[in-house]
């Protein structure tokens, strides 16, 4: 569960509430003005908490993104390799994520249910996978599933991904994933081409 908070997972999360809270907001504030109640108490109580919601989620988003701009500030950085990153990322997800079952005529239910829940395992592996660029090379890290047959189905990738990640940006030029020590992680290093 630790590898699934990463930044680009927390940043994916609050943006989505943000938008989530504010349709409720918009919504809440037009029911009130086109009911005209008498008491509209607790409904004021339920829009001013909407947002205040609101405002802690963009604090808490503008604070995010303040942190990396002084992470990239420290490290002599520009802030546009984190917003490529970020980018790069959610392209190279998009594109290793697996929907299709293969299927045949004559399968049970049950075996197909069982390979969806394979694919839905590999795919929740994908949250892990990031993509950092900096200023002279870039990281792509990322942890697999505990499950074999998940394991096995996103490893057949990693050639893949590789391929794809230098597709993005062809200013680096990325090696093959390698597996760190005692663990599932798949690490793999890129330097910037001169």
């Amino acid at each position: 569960m630790k590898h699934y908070f990463n930044r680009y997972n927390i940043l994916n999360f609050i943006m989505f509430t943000l938008l989530i809270f504010f349709i409720l907001e918009r919504i809440s504030t037009f029911l009130i003005f086109q009911i005209h109640l008498e008491t509209i108490f607790y409904f004021l109580v339920y829009i001013i908490s909407l947002r205040f919601i609101l405002l802690l989620e963009f604090c808490i988003f503008i604070y995010m993104i303040i942190i990396d701009l002084i992470f990239r500030i420290v490290e002599f950085d520009s802030f546009k390799n984190s917003i490529k990153s970020y980018i790069a990322t959610w392209k190279i997800r998009r594109f290793l994520s697996q929907t299709n079952v293969d299927t045949t005529f004559n399968e049970l239910a049950s075996i197909l249910n069982r390979k969806q829940m394979i694919i839905k395992k590999a795919n929740r592996s994908l949250l892990t996978l990031t993509v950092d660029y900096y200023e002279k090379g870039a990281i792509a890290k990322w942890t697999l599933s505990d499950n074999c047959e998940s394991y096995n189905i996103m490893e057949e990738l990693l050639a893949q991904a590789k391929r794809e990640l230098n597709q993005l940006d062809n200013r680096y030029l990325f090696n093959d994933f390698i597996r760190l020590e005692n663990g599932r992680t798949f690490i793999s290093t890129a330097a910037r081409k001169k």
